[in-house]
C-alpha cells in the first residue's frame, strides 16, 4: 500500500537485506583461508510494483537467494591439470631416487666396475700363471656382481616402496568416493530450486573432486533435477553414482609379487583398472614401477645375461694351470631335462656341437681324447656319451647337480671340438663356468642379477681359472693365455641383438644407452611436472579471480551494506516523525 506505511515497509525489507548481505560478507570473511570455500552472495531482486495514479510505484527489494561465485569449466580444468601434474610429480620423484642408483660420477658406478673386470682379465692375460692376478680377478669380479646386485635391489626397494604407496592410496579413494556419495545426498535434501543452494556442501564436494584428482585421473557430471554428481574413472568405470560409491581393492600378482588394482561393483564382480589410469599419483607409481623400474631391472638382466653367457662359454672350454679329476656344475637338474629347452640359456643350445675331453694319466700324458656327441638333447644322453670313455664317468650329485669324475689315476681337461662347433652343454648345466647362477630346471628365472656370483670352485681355488687352452698336441701349455685374451676382447665385442631385435652393441655400450635412458626418463618428467605445474597454477588462480575471497572487496561491501542500513534506518525515523505530524495534528 502506498503512502507512509508504504515506505516504512520498503525500509524494513532494505534492513533485512542489508543484515542477510553482511552476515554473508562476514561469512566469507571467515572463510578467506578455508581450502576449497568459495565467495558467496546474496541476489537481491525488485519486489512487484503497485499500480496506482501515477503509474506503477515500486515496493522496494527482497533477498531472493544466496549464490556461490563458481565456473564449472575452469573447475573441471583445474581437476584436470592437477592429475596430469601428480602423475608428472610422482614419477619425478621416484625418478630422482633411481638417477642416484645409475650415478657414474663417484667412481664405484657400474661402468666403473666393468671396466675393472675386464682390466683384470687382461692383467691375467699378461701372467696368466700368476696368483696375484687370478686373486684379483676374482676380487674384481666380486665388486662387479655385488654393484649389479645392489642396483638390482635398490631398484626393487624403489618398486616396493611405490606398491606400498598404491596399496595406501586406496583407501584414500575409497574414502572420498563415500564422503562424495554422501555429500551427494545431503545436497539433494537441503536444495530447494531457485531459493535455496547448499553452498558450503558443493564447495566440500569440489573440494573431494580436486582431491580425487590428485590420485587418477577422473570425468564426472551433475544431473540438473538432483544436483548430484556422476564420477568415473576416465574410460567409463563408475566410481559415484548418485548415493552409491563403488569401491577400489588391491590384488597381489603372484606373478610380479606387485599390487593390481580392482574395480567393484555391488555384487562383487572385479575389473582391473590397473592400466586404465592415464593420470593422478597412481597412474605415476604405476608407470614408474613397471614400465620404468621394470625395464631398467630387464636391462640389469640383459647385461649379466650376456656377461654369464658369453665368460662362460668360452670358460667352459678353458683349462687351468693344470688338469682336474673332477667337474661339478652349478645347476639343479634331473636325468630327464632337455638341454636344448628346459635350462635357463637352453636358447643357447647348439644341437649337434661337441666338445671334446682330454684324458692324462698319472704321469700327465695324455692316454686318450673323446669326442663327446650325444645321440640326443637331453642330460642322460650327454652322460651316456662321456660314460661311453672308459676312464670317465658321469653322473649325477645328491643335490642333483652334473658331475664328471675321473678313474684313479687319470685326470682330464674340456677343449673345443676341432674343426666343429661346440654344444655348450657344459655352459648351460655351469660345469667349468666362471660364473655360476640359481636355477630350477622348467622355472623361470626371475632375476639372474640378484644370484648371478663366482663359480665356488674358483673361489676356493684360483687355479682353476681357465686362462688358457689344451695346445695342439692336447697339452695344458704353462703360460697359455689364449682364453683370458678372448675373454679380454668381450669387451669390445659387437653382441647380436643385445640392444633389441636386429641392433648390435658392446656391453658397454649397452649400459651406457640404459644410464643414458634413466637420464633421459628424470629430464623427461622433471619437465612435464614443472609444465604442468604452471598450466595448474594458471588455473587456480583463474578460479581464485572467480571463486576467492578478496578481503578489500569484502571490506568494502561492508561499508556498502552498513550505509545501506543507516540509510533505510533514516528513512523509518523519518516516516515515523511523519507519522508522528500526522497524529498529532
Amino acid at each position: 500500500m502506498p503512502g507512509i506505511n508504504g515506505a516504512m515497509n520498503i525500509a524494513g525489507w532494505t534492513l533485512y537485506n542489508s543484515q542477510l548481505a553482511l552476515e554473508v560478507t562476514s561469512h566469507n570473511v571467515s572463510n578467506a583461508n578455508t581450502e576449497g570455500y568459495s565467495k558467496q552472495s546474496v541476489e537481491i531482486q525488485a519486489n512487484n510494483p503497485l499500480r496506482m495514479g501515477p503509474g506503477e510505484i515500486g515496493t522496494g527489494a527482497r533477498a531472493t537467494e544466496v549464490i556461490r561465485a563458481h565456473d564449472d569449466f575452469i573447475s573441471s580444468q583445474v581437476n584436470d591439470k592437477t592429475s596430469q601434474y601428480y602423475y608428472w610429480q610422482s614419477q619425478s620423484e621416484a625418478m630422482s631416487e633411481i638417477e642416484t642408483i645409475f650415478n657414474e660420477t663417484g667412481g664405484t658406478g657400474l661402468n666403473s666396475m666393468m671396466s675393472e673386470f675386464w682390466t683384470a682379465w687382461s692383467a691375467l692375460a699378461d701372467n696368466p700363471d700368476g696368483t696375484a692376478e687370478r686373486e684379483s680377478l676374482l676380487a674384481k669380479t666380486g665388486s662387479l656382481l655385488q654393484t649389479m646386485s645392489n642396483m638390482d635391489y635398490d631398484l626393487r626397494e624403489i618398486q616396493r616402496n611405490l606398491d606400498n604407496n598404491i596399496r595406501g592410496s586406496i583407501g584414500t579413494v575409497n574414502t572420498i568416493t563415500s564422503q562424495i556419495a554422501d555429500l551427494n545426498n545431503q545436497i539433494t535434501s537441503v536444495e530447494v530450486d531457485g531459493s535455496v543452494n547448499a553452498n558450503d556442501l558443493r564447495d566440500r564436494r569440489d573440494l573431494l573432486l580436486n582431491q580425487l584428482s590428485e590420485y587418477m585421473d577422473i570425468s564426472y557430471y551433475e544431473e540438473e533435477n538432483s544436483g548430484q554428481v556422476m564420477v568415473y574413472v576416465m574410460g567409463g568405470t563408475p566410481l559415484v553414482l548418485g548415493t552409491n560409491a563403488y569401491t577400489l581393492d588391491d590384488r597381489h600378482d603372484p606373478a610380479t609379487n606387485l599390487t593390481s588394482l580392482v574395480w567393484q561393483d555391488s555384487s562383487g564382480r572385479a575389473v582391473d583398472i590397473t592400466n586404465r589410469l592415464e593420470g593422478g599419483r597412481i597412474a605415476g607409481w604405476v608407470n614408474t614401477r613397471d614400465a620404468k623400474i621394470g625395464s631398467y631391472i630387464d636391462s640389469l638382466n640383459t647385461l649379466a645375461d650376456e656377461l654369464a653367457w658369453q665368460v662362460n662359454s668360452l670358460h667352459a672350454d678353458g683349462t687351468g694351470l693344470q688338469s682336474v679329476s673332477s667337474m661339478t656344475g652349478t645347476v639343479g637338474l634331473s636325468a630327464t631335462d632337455d638341454l636344448a629347452s628346459d635350462f635357463y640359456f637352453s636358447d643357447r643350445y647348439n644341437l649337434g656341437g661337441q666338445f671334446d675331453i682330454v684324458v692324462y694319466d698319472s704321469s700327465g700324458n695324455v692316454a686318450n681324447t673323446y669326442s663327446i656327441s650325444p645321440s640326443g638333447s637331453t642330460v642322460q644322453d650327454l652322460m651316456n656319451a662321456i660314460n661311453g670313455a672308459p676312464e670317465l664317468n658321469a653322473s649325477l650329485t645328491a643335490d642333483g647337480a652334473f658331475s664328471i669324475q675321473a678313474d684313479a689315476g687319470y685326470t682330464f681337461a674340456v677343449k673345443p671340438h676341432d674343426g666343429g662347433e661346440t654344444s655348450h652343454a657344459l655352459a648351460i648345466m655351469g660345469v667349468n663356468t666362471f660364473f655360476s647362477w640359481e636355477e630350477e630346471t622348467g622355472q623361470p628365472v626371475r632375476d639372474l642379477t640378484l644370484t648371478l656370483g663366482i663359480n665356488a670352485a674358483l673361489e676356493g681355488n684360483s687355479s682353476l681359472i681357465a686362462a688358457g687352452s689344451v695346445d695342439e698336441n692336447n697339452r695344458i701349455a704353462p703360460g697359455d693365455n689364449t682364453l683370458a685374451l678372448a675373454i679380454t676382447a668381450l669387451r669390445d665385442a659387437v653382441i647380436p641383438n643385445m640392444g633389441g631385435a636386429g641392433v648390435s652393441i658392446t656391453m658397454d655400450s649397452f649400459y651406457s644407452s640404459v644410464v643414458a635412458g634413466v637420464g633421459v626418463d628424470v629430464q623427461n618428467a622433471e619437465s612435464n611436472q614443472t609444465y604442468n605445474e604452471t598450466l595448474l597454477d594458471q588455473y587456480i588462480q583463474k578460479q581464485e579471480s572467480v571463486a576467492g575471497v578478496n578481503l578489500d572487496e569484502e571490506m568494502a561491501n561492508i561499508l556498502k551494506f552498513q550505509h545501506l542500513y543507516q540509510a533505510a534506518a533514516k528513512i523509518i525515523s523519518v516516516c515515523d516523525e511523519m507519522m508522528q505530524t500526522l497524529l498529532s495534528t
